[in-house]
């Protein structure tokens, strides 16, 4: 997987071995006192087969129902994922996702050239925004912002190019695909969806012990689409010119967090008015213990609909009880609909390996 996807600066550093979702603590002291987690680690990471598993249940509550769906609980994932790399550095990658339709989330095979080039093909995240391409069990909410779920290109069929530096401290990935997601199995007309991203990272030890990270990454997409579904449902039936540009940057310094992502599409339709959806998300987090954080975000999306922007102000707190265990409780507020009987609780039970 890229890199890039994976570039947290939580206590649980995820990182993808082999292209399992397997997150690891890489501090043996932790591990030492999970010893059970250690076994099952030793006995499902190979290189020619890795399993992984991510179970999510999200419970929903507010007084008076305003943001889509209804006060309850649901199983917003359950993964199953199998990885590994064979000989003459051929692998591959397969996750379905049992809670939801289509079920297979990833099918990709790839061949490395070198450490540093690989291809991709089949159906996968195309190369586009830092927190889309974060996996389901590392991003820093219960959801994806707005923007980044409604206007990234998502999963999508085609063929990929990825490449970065020894140090993995530089890359970009470029691909060609279908452009109209995972569903239906071929494109729907002879045109092709193109993509890219170049990243940049850099690690900064002090001698005072602190650690600080820094990630930025540019992304753009273009497309001429015939009747095609973006963004969970934010477009559909769209036909005509579709670009998208992006740029994120991300900064860990000890315990604090900052992170932003602005993203821009114009969408030309063959028939009606054009619009401009845009929108912009900014994160600060602060690492109390190594066990618990806390966030706040300003989320904020203009899908150019005439309706008009909405903005979230969302407050958040990470607990990570064991290596493979994580509550979120997320509590959103909606700046235009601001009554406490309007504000949304989202809290997420997750179990990963």
């Amino acid at each position: 997987m890229p890199n890039l996807s994976f570039l947290s600066n939580r206590r649980i550093a995820c990182r993808t071995v082999g292209l399992l979702l397997l997150c690891a603590t890489p501090a043996s002291a932790q591990q030492s006192d999970e010893p059970i987690y250690q076994q099952l680690v030793d006995m499902f990471k190979r290189d020619y087969l890795s399993i992984g598993v991510l179970l999510q249940t999200v419970a929903d509550w507010q007084i008076d129902r305003t943001f889509p769906g209804n006060n309850g609980f649901s199983v917003a994932n359950f993964r199953l994922s199998l990885s590994g790399e064979l000989d003459q550095r051929f692998g591959y990658f397969l996750q379905t996702n049992f809670a939801a339709s289509p079920s297979i989330l990833d099918a990709r095979m790839y061949y490395r050239f070198t450490p540093q080039v690989a291809v991709d093909v089949g159906q996968f995240k195309s190369p586009f925004s830092y927190e889309f391409l974060t996996s389901a069990a590392s991003i820093d909410f219960v959801n994806r912002s707005q923007v980044a779920t409604a206007l990234a290109p998502g999963r999508q069929i085609g063929i990929q190019l990825r490449t970065s530096n020894a140090a993995r401290t530089f890359g970009f990935n470029v691909g060609a695909f279908n452009g109209n997601g995972t569903r239906p199995n071929g494109n729907d007309s002879d045109n092709l969806l193109y993509a890219a991203r170049l990243y940049g990272a850099r690690d900064i030890e002090r001698s005072n012990g602190t650690h600080t990270r820094i990630d930025v990454g540019v992304n753009a997409a273009f497309s001429d689409d015939d009747l095609s579904t973006f963004g969970s449902g934010f477009v559909t039936n769209f036909s005509g010119d579709r670009a998208v540009l992006g740029a994120d940057a991300r900064v860990g310094h000890g315990p604090y967090l900052v992170s932003a992502e602005v993203i821009y599409a114009s969408l030309e339709p063959t028939v009606g008015p054009e619009r401009d959806p845009w929108g912009l998300h900014t994160t600060f987090g602060y690492m109390f213990t190594d066990k618990v954080q806390g966030l706040v975000r300003w989320d904020g999306f203009d899908p150019d609909d005439g309706i008009g922007r909405r903005d979230w102000i969302v407050f958040g707190l990470n607990v990570w009880p064991t290596i493979v265990t994580e509550f979120q409780v997320n509590y959103i507020v909606d700046t235009d609909n601001a009554a406490p009987d309007h504000h949304q609780l989202l809290v997420n039970f997750q179990f990963g390996f």
